[in-house]
């Protein structure tokens, strides 16, 4: 079963996508600040990272830095989402990102 670690700092977000890939069989694993994922236990590696953009505590930018430093973790996507429409942390030059258009994700 494929492994899907989740930061989410809205409950109702966070529970919704739990339940929806876990629907999908996949095992999600949740967090709700940048601190609780920070403490996480770390010989566990995911298939793929979801990170919410603002957290209390932070933000999924920052854990996407932190996340790309670590060698294991080359080739392990990352989706960063918001559910804000505008957010000071969006910015397309603050982070590169890989080209995707019309591509699948299979993970």
């Amino acid at each position: 079963m494929r492994k899907i670690f989740l930061v989410e700092d809205d409950q109702a977000i966070r529970e919704v996508l739990e339940m929806v890939l876990s629907s999908e069989n996949y095992d999600v694993q949740s967090f709700s600040t940048f601190r609780a994922f920070t403490e996480r236990d770390i010989n566990v590696t995911p298939d793929l990272y979801m990170f919410d953009v603002m957290l209390p505590d932070g933000s999924g930018i920052d854990l996407c830095d932190e996340i790309k430093k670590d060698v294991d973790n080359n080739g392990i996507p990352i989706i960063i989402m918001s559910a804000h429409a505008t957010c000071p942390y969006c910015n397309a030059s603050s982070m590169p990102l890989q080209e995707w258009q019309g591509q699948l994700c299979n993970f």
